[in-house]
């Protein structure tokens, strides 16, 4: 029940809440956004109505009603889409110029500005300068008081003192200033791009750093109001108000349409594991009660009709006069339906055409994308654009290479790079060079997909476009890694995070992020992973990218599982899988499938295991993919070990061990000959099973892969004990746990200790330091729930125990 953390306070004629939250004597810093400029006058579009009008003009006609539903679409996201296709000075922005008529909320927040206190504004539009003009009258430029004004807008502006003057903050941006009339049109932040622009490392949702200082000065000590968000898709909102820890209260006031709704709510503090147990609740109402929990900060929601909660309660505890206000609006004032059709860009259709496929592509709707790259191809080729017929024709290859349909895929990158032959463009051609050494990549073939890869660095120069260079960084890290050369991978995947993060292009900076948090995976460094899966993640979902959400949810996922939480694991790879097949993206179904297989392993259920190892082969298969196919070989080895037929089990390993090395693939070979190692060890020939395990170190050392190194020093202290080299046994155990405790692998942990527990009973007769061990051991399965092995330590456990009481009595 809500009612445990959220309070709804009394609001009577006898406890006026809003007279406790608001009086003159308290200093106020307001953060509002767009949702203040919506009522009449001023009747400044939502972020919806004004995508759906440039889809009037922007999009193909018989798309508009499918991208119009796209809900995860964000309105920063088409933004540079229109800017980089149709309008690269985004004159549509030029419409609030038209827009001059303030509204009650303006006229209130003017007020509060000249009373001292402050307002941050995401805002494009001038209305609270206009208000506060309005304010001071008769005022000319040359007064003192109109002096004291000031729009903080530049990096400049930032550094200026603000002390006794009526400052206010576009942290946004503005195309201009009101006040003086200086152009600013650089400062603006209303695309992708400019919100993940200037960052700092793992704070791509945090205001730049050079904004911080003032914006820390100006909310210190005083309450933050929060007015025109509606917490469910404000980019930067959310991650600002986590870092404001010295305001005394936030004070949310949520909008709602009921003219009459008035309600007063109090976020309490809770304690991290039950905010992570929460769901069902409203994304803001989320925010809020961690605002609440982490700052230590009195969080309050007022939901109420905003304007009317100014004009009824505001005004009066401020004493603010709107006499003067208009009610409607102007006549003159056009709509921004108007304002398009007289200013809009003329472009040819195949132009509409690719704007439709970019956000599809983007978002994930792998069928609308393909859809309309057929038809821009058509039309491109109609209107003899050889541009875009070039760029709907690598689209294509893109499309058929996500599909898993490689053949196509190759026919597609060819045609391209025979037309940027023909047509003599070099950018265009390196990008088909890295798109051809991808496809290789994904077939398993390393040695052709370096060919290409190497083919297209030889092209670069300093005037390369980033995005080029991001993308080689990018491809040549995620190939290095699939060779086994970490220290390369990891060195390419950093250039392209610096290049991504020079661009601030967030989706290129998710896929990196979950490049590197693949490669750490990979080594058992399962905190770094999570740090960068978890950031990829948060991009991913603000983003609606659904293609990449599902990667980066199967990433966590296995993290997950690999640290023992095989609840939370599921609960990831289950995600990740039902988006995979809905967007129909095969490689991320076939990961998923293949991990939800190892956890019903994990737990026992080897049928369900062997139903999602064979699913999983058989994406495979259909993909191409050799890589993917070796491992799932692989895991279907081990039901059958676990079923005790070890003749198909070898088979198994011998195939998955045959492909890995015919294709080149080092990343998971140390694994397989682990595999055929116990297959010796089950039938008791130790000394062979001995040289494979040594084998499979030797390649886990040098893949620099830490966590195999760990289990391979398990699996030659088992074998060494069933050979009766004891302190060799112990000695390799030890250093197994020394690892594992390093990678802070807790079911690595507790394996390790187990298994030194049972050698010091068994072979030393060391009864306490046996105990010390196995009950060591038993807290961390009872942490990681783990029953299985829970219920065999608790019995090795009591029976030394025993056995040590027998001992003690015969002493």
């Amino acid at each position: 029940m809500t009612e445990e953390f959220i309070n709804k306070l009394s609001h009577t004629s006898d406890i006026n809440q809003s007279a406790l939250l608001f009086n003159e004597k308290r200093p106020y810093t307001f953060l509002v956004g767009a949702g203040i400029s919506m009522d009449p006058p001023s009747n400044v579009p939502s972020a919806r109505m004004f995508v759906r009008e440039l889809f009037n003009y922007y999009a193909p006609e018989n798309e508009i009603d499918s991208l119009s539903k796209i809900d995860s679409l964000r309105y920063e996201f088409l933004v540079e889409k229109i800017q980089n296709l149709f309008e690269e000075e985004l004159g549509f922005l030029s419409y609030l110029d038209w827009v001059t008529d303030p509204n009650a909320n303006h006229v209130f927040l003017a007020h509060m500005i000249l009373r001292y206190n402050y307002v941050i504004t995401t805002n494009f539009d001038y209305l609270i300068e206009i208000a506060l003009k309005s304010q001071i009258g008769a005022h000319t430029v040359y007064d003192p008081i109109y002096k004291k004004i000031m729009t903080i807008i530049t990096k400049d502006d930032y550094e200026k003192d603000i002390r006794f003057k009526y400052p206010i903050v576009k942290i946004h941006g503005s195309k201009r200033d009101y006040i003086t009339g200086r152009p600013t049109a650089d400062s603006l932040i209303t695309t992708i791009s400019a919100l993940g622009r200037d960052r700092e490392r793992g704070k791509t949702f945090a205001i730049e750093p050079f904004k911080r200082k003032l914006i820390d000065n100006i909310t210190e000590g005083r309450d933050l109001v929060v007015m025109g968000y509606s917490g469910s898709d404000d980019f930067d909102i959310s991650p600002l108000l986590k870092e404001l820890t010295t305001v005394k209260r936030i004070i949310w006031i949520d909008h709602n349409s009921d003219s009459d709704m008035e309600e007063y709510y109090q976020y309490k503090v809770l304690d991290s594991s039950k905010l992570n147990s929460l769901s069902n609740l409203s994304k803001l109402d989320t925010i809020l009660l961690e605002l609440a929990s982490k700052n230590t900060i009195e969080v309050f929601k007022v939901k109420a009709n905003t304007i009317n909660f100014v004009k009824q309660q505001l005004a009066n505890i401020f004493h603010v006069s709107f006499d003067n206000l208009k009610e409607n609006i102007s006549k003159t004032q056009q709509s921004f339906k108007q304002f398009m059709e007289k200013y809009h860009v003329k472009k040819l259709e195949s132009f509409k055409y690719r704007l439709a496929h970019e956000i599809y592509s983007d978002l994930g709707d792998i069928e609308s994308a393909k859809r309309t790259a057929i038809t821009g191809l058509e039309l491109a080729t109609e209107e003899s654009n050889d541009i875009n017929k070039l760029y709907f024709t690598n689209a294509l290859g893109l499309l058929y290479l996500t599909t898993g349909e490689m053949e196509r895929a190759l026919e597609q990158f060819n045609a391209t790079l025979e037309l940027t032959n023909r047509l003599d463009m070099l950018n265009e051609k390196i990008g088909v060079l890295i798109n051809i050494g991808e496809h290789y990549r994904k077939k398993g073939d390393l040695k052709n997909a370096f060919k290409y890869i190497f083919k297209a660095s030889d092209h670069v120069s300093e005037k390369t476009p980033d995005i080029l260079k991001y993308s080689l960084f990018n491809s040549l890290g995620v190939i290095y890694r699939a060779n086994g050369d970490i220290p390369n991978a990891i060195k390419h995947l950093e250039m392209a995070l610096e290049v991504a993060e020079k661009m601030g292009d967030l989706f290129r900076k998710s896929s990196v992020y979950n490049n590197l948090a693949g490669v750490y995976f990979s080594q058992g460094q399962l905190e770094s992973a999570l740090k960068y899966a978890s950031e990829a993640l948060k991009i991913d979902e603000l983003l609606g990218d659904l293609d990449d959400m599902a990667s980066n949810l199967n990433t966590i996922g296995n993290i997950y599982r690999i640290a023992g939480h095989n609840s939370q694991a599921l609960n990831y790879l289950e995600r990740a899988y039902n988006i995979a097949e809905k967007i129909e993206k095969l490689k991320v179904k076939s990961l998923a499938a293949n991990s939800i297989g190892v956890i019903y392993f994990n737990l026992g259920k080897l049928d369900l295991a062997l139903k999602m190892y064979k699913e999983s082969y058989e994406i495979r298969k259909k993909l191409g993919d050799k890589s993917g196919q070796a491992t799932s070989l692989n895991n279907i080895g081990l039901i059958y070990r676990a079923r005790r037929d070890y003749k198909t089990a070898n088979e198994m390993f011998e195939q998955s061990i045959e492909i890995a090395e015919r294709i080149g693939e080092k990343t998971h070979l140390g694994v397989r000959y682990s595999n055929r190692a116990s297959i010796f060890e089950a039938n008791k020939e130790f000394e062979k099973a001995l040289q494979e395990y040594k084998k499979a170190l030797a390649i886990e050392q040098s893949q620099q892969h830490l966590h195999g190194v760990a289990t391979q020093f398990m699996n030659i202290g088992g074998i060494l004990g069933d050979l009766g080299r004891h302190e060799d046994c112990i000695q390799n155990y030890t250093k197994a746990l020394n690892i594992m405790e390093d990678l802070k692998i807790k079911p690595g942990i507790a394996r390790a200790l187990n298994n030194l527990g049972s050698v010091y009973y068994k072979f030393n007769r060391d009864f306490e330091k046996s105990i010390a061990l196995l009950e060591r051991a038993l807290e961390i399965y009872r942490e990681i729930n783990d029953p299985q092995m829970l219920n065999l330590t608790q019995t090795n456990l009591a029976h030394i125990k025993k056995q040590y009481e027998i001992q003690k009595g015969e002493n």
